[in-house]
């Protein structure tokens, strides 16, 4: 495999974000491993911190440097941006230590830093929006970006919340988090970076009507959710039903003509779009079932756990982890041999698919098997792309120079 023109502004700063988000990812897999083979009982501030090590440092990390590499062109020298691109993944390891040990006001405090650098992105990104020829990926760039500076700010509530009962913040504002970030911020970034690795053109072609679409239905549907939630409207939550399914149906029908020509078993990018499309479309059936079975009954508490982490990890793992590891081979400094992609890709698609089957059946039995297999994969990628963005120390430095 080759990597991409790497005579692109902030290459510094997007190894930087990628390379550290991936080092701390390796505590989400392997809490992951050990927790699908039920060798360890975590407990929950661990298992919060494996959640939010993957929204933060791994996903929320991919949206920065998707947005260094879209944008950068444009503002080729602007030192914020750089700065807060060297901050990110280390005010995100400072939160995701608060997580694992604290429920006191640390866990905010460093909620709020992070929404500084997510505001700071946001404000970044639309500003050099403007003027510039918008493809999809630009635009669900910036609508994760926008999503995650609403699903911030819910985050900062929840943990005054959880450090003190009795601030008078109402319970409501803290459970919206959760619904901002799976269904209003990962579902528009994972149709992106699905079509970024499944059209290698996709940044180069204008968006359609079609395209805004489907990067704006889903977006209001997102917005319907948490709204809903808040005012506990279920008739608005519900709303963004239709959002998601046109929304995902449009991207579904973009992407047929390139899934079509897609070979399973030539190394290259495009495969992993193929998986990470469809597991777009799980992601929907899962939260069709959900929203039309429980939340339009009004019966949150009544939804099987193993459901809810099907959820998660169909868009988490099927739709931004299969997606995000090819897109990080484009930015390492090395090129790899085919069979390394191979490995990558077979342990990817085979431990995802049978990890959700587990899940959706609730077998545990295949969680037991494909869990390892999907990690190990993970693991093995990250082996790979963490030396081949060189040496963490010397790309601080470039990036701060």
């Amino acid at each position: 495999m080759t990597t991409e023109n790497q005579s692109i502004p902030y290459l510094g700063e997007i190894r930087w974000i990628l390379q550290a988000g991936m080092l701390l990812f390796i505590y989400t897999v392997v809490v992951g491993i050990l927790n699908g083979l039920d060798l360890v009982d975590f407990e929950r501030k661990a298992l919060l911190t494996h959640l939010h090590i993957g929204t933060l440092a791994w996903i929320t990390g991919g949206v920065f440097a998707g947005a260094l590499v879209l944008f950068g062109s444009k503002d080729p020298d602007n030192k914020t941006i750089s700065r807060l691109a060297v901050a990110a993944p280390l005010v995100a390891a400072a939160y995701n230590v608060a997580f694992l040990t604290t429920t006191n006001l640390a866990r905010p405090i460093l909620g709020t830093l992070m929404m500084i650098i997510l505001l700071g992105f946001a404000f970044w990104g639309f500003r050099q929006a403007r003027g510039t020829t918008l493809s999809v990926p630009h635009l669900g760039i910036l609508a994760g970006l926008a999503t995650s500076v609403i699903g911030a700010v819910f985050g900062v509530f929840y943990g005054i919340i959880i450090a003190n009962p009795d601030s008078g913040i109402p319970a409501r504002l803290g459970e919206a988090h959760p619904a901002a970030m799976i269904v209003g911020f990962l579902i528009p970034v994972g149709m992106v970076f699905s079509e970024w690795i499944l059209n290698k053109g996709a940044t180069l072609q204008p968006a359609s009507r079609a395209g805004w679409l489907q990067i704006g239905l889903p977006f209001l549907g997102g917005v319907a959710v948490v709204v809903g939630l808040i005012l506990d409207l279920i008739p608005l939550v519900m709303l963004s039903l239709p959002f998601e399914i046109i929304g995902i149906g449009i991207f579904v029908v973009r992407m047929i003509p390139a899934i079509r020509s897609t070979s399973f078993f030539a190394a290259g990018n495009a495969r992993y779009g193929v998986i990470a499309s469809i597991f777009v479309v799980v992601n929907l059936c899962i939260f069709v079932y959900l929203l039309v079975n429980y939340i339009s009954q009004d019966d949150f508490d009544s939804i099987p756990r193993r459901l809810m982490l099907a959820l998660d990890h169909s868009i988490f793992v099927g739709v931004l982890t299969v997606a995000l590891i090819p897109f990080i081979g484009r930015y390492a400094s090395k090129t790899y041999k085919d069979v390394i992609d191979h490995v990558m890709f077979w342990g990817l698609s085979i431990g995802t698919i049978g990890f959700m089957v587990g899940l959706l059946t609730d077998t545990d039995i295949l969680i037991r098997v494909f869990t390892p297999i999907l990690g190990l994969a993970i693991l093995h990628a990250v082996g790979v792309f963490v030396p081949a963005m060189g040496n963490p120390s010397d790309t601080l430095k470039k990036a701060l120079s």
